[in-house]
């Protein structure tokens, strides 16, 4: 049970990576399918320009053990097991697109989805919708025809203004929902629907009508795409805005009339302070402020090459105080962590100016607490951080109010299998600290056993055996460099170059955090260390070890908020 829920998140997580980290054009265009997307949708994911699935899937190099005929027994083994017949049908469906997923060539055989695809996923109020061009209607058609046969579940044939569709009705947990399938020019489309839900929102996630404003009509996409940057024919949103009126308001927005009709009395009850004019006005305050998280990303693939995918999340505020308050915390990033996807293992990087951080923090509390809100429950939670003040654990980090940063690489690590220890290693550690041999100097007194060290002078290297003795049964010997800037220990070829490299660096706000890993190479040092001990090797670990993926994230500071920017290298150069 274990591998197939693993197997089918990861599957779910590269699909899901489609959708939301593909993209390739840059221009705005008024695309005809977000006519049908109401403008005040909560959440909208929109691939907007033909993306090839299948070189997506290929690259993504998930482990053919997960589409193994074993694996996919073992599904349908579980679905066999269960007295539901509306799990049958789910895990079948899921069966059959880990089995098309497993065969990227076969794609459109065995799903009728288009090789080079347009996707969009969206809400109606509470009705989640996706849809995915199509280059065979039967072979979709059939799909869903081979988890009924499967299950023994049917489905009602019914007609909308938009043409046929079928409904598939299920009951989980004491909860109905409708599941509604169509075609329409080209185009397959799911949408979950609630008994409780209008008429109307059912013709809108038939595509039967079209709502009175749509994310189109508003132009949307071509505003968000302007106001903060963004590719806007690959882009999406969650609103703030939308998901805070759906939830304080009877008739805010589609949302807040779905909810309305499907809350219990408790709900009501316990919403009801929210609604007040006081809660109305503050929320719409803080909502006007920071109105959501908005994403766009982009896709490069080529014959040959690794697939490259860049993208970039934001959560934007329109309070410039706070802005210029967070940047004043950004650090120190070494620059190999700055320029996309490394080939390390494994890297990790914190840009803190600790001599910021503490009148940052103090400032950003302080506007969390000050003025008051109008609002009871707002005024309530404000009094509870009051409460809170981190002035007394923001005054421990006195001690390291001159760092600005610091970073682990691991390039290359090698395990002795006797012994589970380190027995080689090419990695680099780095703290960054203003006026760095003052600072190391003052700490010395303080830390018992480093008083007798002499740190190197610039340029000079000190091998830390010869101070520690007790690290050459690790057969490892790191060396220390420092200059007025830097601290690093290092050890290898490249944990050299790259101790090297920062030591170069004046000291600079560039970052807040960074973070990259190589899948395959990182899970492979886990399963030898997890063999080496004598345990089993977890079945999803093969997959792990075999995934080709590379990926870099950095978190940062820019003039409209916080922003995290990521890359990924997929599959190999052949």
């Amino acid at each position: 049970m274990r591998k197939t829920l693993v197997a089918v998140a990861i599957i779910a997580g590269a699909v899901y990576g489609y959708i939301k980290l593909t993209g390739t054009g840059t221009d705005a265009v008024q695309h005809q399918q977000l006519d049908f997307v109401p403008a005040d949708t909560a959440f909208l994911s929109a691939q907007l320009e033909p993306v090839d699935f299948v070189t997506y899937l290929n690259a993504f190099g998930l482990s053919p053990a997960y589409y193994s005929d074993a694996s996919l027994q073992h599904l349908s083994e579980f679905a066999a097991g269960t007295d539901e017949p509306q799990w049958r049908f789910l895990l079948n469906l899921a069966e059959q697109y880990m089995l098309a997923l497993g065969q990227p060539t076969r794609l459109t055989e065995l799903t009728g989805i288009k090789p080079q695809v347009r996707s969009i996923s969206y809400m109606v109020g509470l009705a989640p919708v996706m849809r995915m061009e199509l280059a065979d209607d039967a072979a979709f058609w059939q799909l869903f025809d081979r988890a009924e046969q499967t299950s023994g579940i049917s489905h009602q044939a019914l007609q909308s203004d938009a043409g046929a569709y079928r409904s598939y009705t299920f009951t989980i947990a004491g909860y109905s929902a409708e599941l509604l399938v169509s075609v329409n020019d080209g185009w397959g489309n799911m949408a979950l629907l609630l008994p409780s839900q209008s008429e109307q929102t059912r013709q809108l996630v038939l595509l039967a009508a079209k709502p009175e404003r749509s994310i189109n009509t508003d132009n949307q996409l071509a505003k968000i795409a302007t106001a903060y940057t963004l590719n806007p024919n690959s882009i999406g949103f969650i609103s703030f805005q939308q998901l805070v009126r759906g939830l304080t308001t009877t008739d805010g927005n589609r949302l807040a009339i779905d909810l309305q009709q499907l809350a219990g009395d408790e709900f009501t009850a316990a919403m009801q302070p929210w609604r007040s004019a006081e809660c109305q006005q503050d929320l719409t305050s803080i909502t006007d402020s920071w109105p959501g998280i908005y994403l766009d990303s982009s896709i490069n693939s080529k014959a040959g090459q690794q697939t490259h995918v860049r993208s970039k999340m934001l959560l934007p505020t329109a309070n410039k105080d706070t802005v210029k308050t967070l940047s004043s915390m950004r650090g120190f990033v070494p620059g190999h962590m700055t320029k996309g996807v490394s080939d390390s293992v494994f890297n990790f990087a914190l840009g803190l100016d600790m001599a910021e951080f503490a009148p940052a923090v103090t400032k950003i509390w302080r506007g969390l607490t000050q003025p008051a809100y109008q609002c009871p429950q707002l005024a309530e939670l404000q009094q509870q951080l009051q409460q809170a003040n981190p002035m007394a654990l923001l005054a421990a980090g006195a001690m390291v109010h001159s760092v600005q940063g610091m970073s682990v690489t691991v390039n290359d690590l090698v395990l002795d299998p006797g012994s589970m220890q380190v027995s080689a290693a090419d990695a680099m550690l780095s703290v960054t600290v203003k006026n760095a041999r003052s600072y190391l100097d003052g700490l010395k007194g303080m830390v018992p056993g480093m008083g007798d060290i002499t740190l190197p002078a610039d340029g000079e290297e000190l091998a830390l055996n010869s101070v520690l003795p007790m690290i050459e049964a690790f057969g490892v010997v790191p060396v220390l460099q420092v200059n007025d800037s830097h601290l690093v220990i290092y050890s290898g070829k490249q944990g050299q170059a790259q101790a090297a490299a920062v030591l170069s660096q004046a000291i600079s706000k560039n970052g807040l955090m960074s973070f990259g890993m190589d899948y395959a190479r990182f899970f492979g040092i886990m399963a030898e260390s997890i063999q080496a001990a004598g345990q089993p090797l977890p079945d999803e670990f093969s997959s792990l070890t075999d995934m080709k993926m590379q990926i870099q994230v950095n978190m940062d500071i820019d003039q409209q908020g916080v922003v995290m920017n990521s890359e990924m290298n997929l599959g190999e150069a052949k």
